[in-house]
């Protein structure tokens, strides 16, 4: 490192073209060394598998069955005013070989209208300082919710599998702070699907109901994976998970394992990253069960108990092509049929060219997500009211104010001091 008070623009370049070459280099030699590491590990303990891409088999195999694709939209509205939120959870359904009208169906699950800062709010009991986290609860509680309907639903209806778009069991402590506010009893009973439920309070909070619904949705036997396509964080909690089992079978020593999971964090490579230079064209791991809850040192304490009841979630990483990151496929421990719903997904992840993740949950997130001129719309809605209601106070402070919020777009550049 160098500190000058000049030169600045040299000692970028000179970094660039000397220091950062010799990195990269040092970067791509260890890369291919923990990758062979990793691959002769998968090799030698026979947890590597592979789905042969052949389509013209593998669709007329399909006559008869019946596939949901779940997704979630949420209405992106801030102001400070009021806490409008707007969640649908779409469903698409596709019945593959079928010619007659039934083939595709779309359909609204469920959808959630409320107002967090309202006195008379449906969702929750209470407002909450951190309505991002408001609304990601809710999310996350209303795509299982839609699942859980999904899935109960018998007869000519019934589905063989639901593939849904992003966690199946997501982490639930950030959630357990103090303050955060129960949903109210209606809530409850319309996403549990039943009008009986009475949980008291403590079960009413999202920790407890999103576990509700979870085991409600695991009792039901329906097939169901979560497949998430970005892996944001640097963490490797799969490859953590793998090596401690590898340990613990006495299948890989310790030492062994700490110093490659070293490698891999020095260098910042998360699960997905690490695994696209790993696997090869249809090839996926074992799954495994992974704990998604964190380190329980940093669990609420008063929650501890209830996150320990949390289920595992059966994981493997699957690379549809040579072309494509892997991405993530969770489901629950007692699946029937897991590698017969990776078949699925490796197929509806190639129906289109330089594509690389199922192409029925990228057709319901279109469908589902809420539209970016319709929150425009909403909140143009309440900035007018805001300003109605201003000018109705007379004070000229809450008119300034109003009209500030109706002008706002985000950082103003206009009052920026010219050069």
């Amino acid at each position: 490192m160098r500190i000058s008070q000049g030169e600045f623009l040299a000692g970028m370049l000179h970094a660039t073209q000397q220091a950062s070459d010799q990195a990269h280099t040092n970067f791509v030699e260890n890369l291919s060394g923990i990758a062979g590491s990793v691959r002769a590990l998968l090799e030698h303990n026979d947890l590597l598998r592979r789905i042969h891409y052949t389509p013209n088999t593998y669709w007329p195999s399909l006559h008869g069955k019946t596939f949901a694709f779940v997704d979630g939209g949420v209405a992106n509205i801030d102001i400070p005013s009021a806490a409008p939120i707007g969640i649908r959870v779409g469903s698409y359904i596709v019945r593959p070989g079928d010619d007659s009208e039934r083939r595709e169906h779309f359909n609204i699950e469920l959808a959630l209208v409320d107002d967090l800062f309202s006195d008379s709010g449906f969702l929750y009991e209470s407002d909450f300082l951190d309505i991002a986290k408001l609304r990601d609860a809710a999310r996350m509680v209303s795509e299982v919710a839609a699942s859980y309907r999904l899935a109960k639903a018998s007869g000519g209806d019934g589905v063989d599998a639901i593939i849904m778009h992003g966690p199946l069991v997501n982490p639930v402590a950030p959630y357990g702070s103090e303050y955060f506010p129960s949903f109210r009893r209606k809530a409850c009973q319309g996403l549990l699907h039943d009008g009986e439920w009475n949980g008291d309070e403590r079960d009413r909070h999202f920790i407890a109901l999103y576990l509700t619904i979870l085991e409600r949705l695991r009792e039901t036997g329906t097939p169901i994976v979560g497949a998430v396509e970005r892996s944001i964080g640097r963490d490797p909690v799969f490859l953590r998970r793998l090596l401690d089992r590898l340990q613990t079978g006495r299948l890989l020593k310790e030492k062994d394992a700490r110093a490659l999971e070293q490698q891999v964090l020095s260098y910042g490579l998360n699960d997905a990253s690490l695994f696209d230079v790993v696997l090869g064209e249809g090839e996926y791991v074992t799954p495994i069960p992974v704990m998604r809850q964190g380190p329980e040192n940093k669990w609420p304490e008063d929650w501890r108990r209830k996150i320990r009841d949390y289920p595992e979630a059966l994981t493997t990483y699957i690379k549809p092509s040579a072309m494509v990151m892997p991405f993530r496929v969770e489901a629950f421990e007692n699946i029937s049929g897991f590698d017969d719903l990776l078949a699925l997904i490796l197929h509806t992840s190639r129906l289109l060219p330089s594509y690389g993740f199922p192409v029925g949950l990228d057709i319901v997130d279109r469908f589902a997500k809420v539209p970016a001129w319709l929150s425009r719309s909403v909140k143009s809605q309440h900035q007018i009211v805001l300003l109605k209601r201003a000018m109705e106070s007379g004070d000229p402070r809450a008119v300034a104010f109003a009209k500030r919020v109706l002008a706002a777009k985000g950082r103003d550049w206009l009052f920026r001091p010219s050069v």
